[in-house]
């Protein structure tokens, strides 16, 4: 029992501490220079803040979970025996 909450308050932890991390900070786009024209900056016209994530990471925690779940059954069927 002791080991879940040790766990359980370490995830927590960790989840509390990376609130605040971004891939790639938002930043206003550079001034054209003098020579490019009068129209000021244009920022682009989608411009999502940080980095992209694969849908490909998805299904890569899915396969972890179902791994791990598979784990926790099989020493408990172990432990069991």
């Amino acid at each position: 029992m002791r080991k879940i909450i040790i766990g359980l308050f370490l995830l927590t932890f960790g989840v509390i501490i990376s609130i605040g991390l971004f891939a790639q900070p938002s930043a206003e786009p550079p001034a054209p220079p003098d020579t490019k024209g009068t129209s000021g900056n244009q920022p682009p016209p989608y411009n999502p803040p940080g980095a992209p994530i694969e849908p490909g990471a998805g299904i890569l925690l899915i396969m972890a979970g179902a791994y791990g779940l598979k784990k926790i059954r099989d020493v408990r069927n172990v432990s069991n025996s």
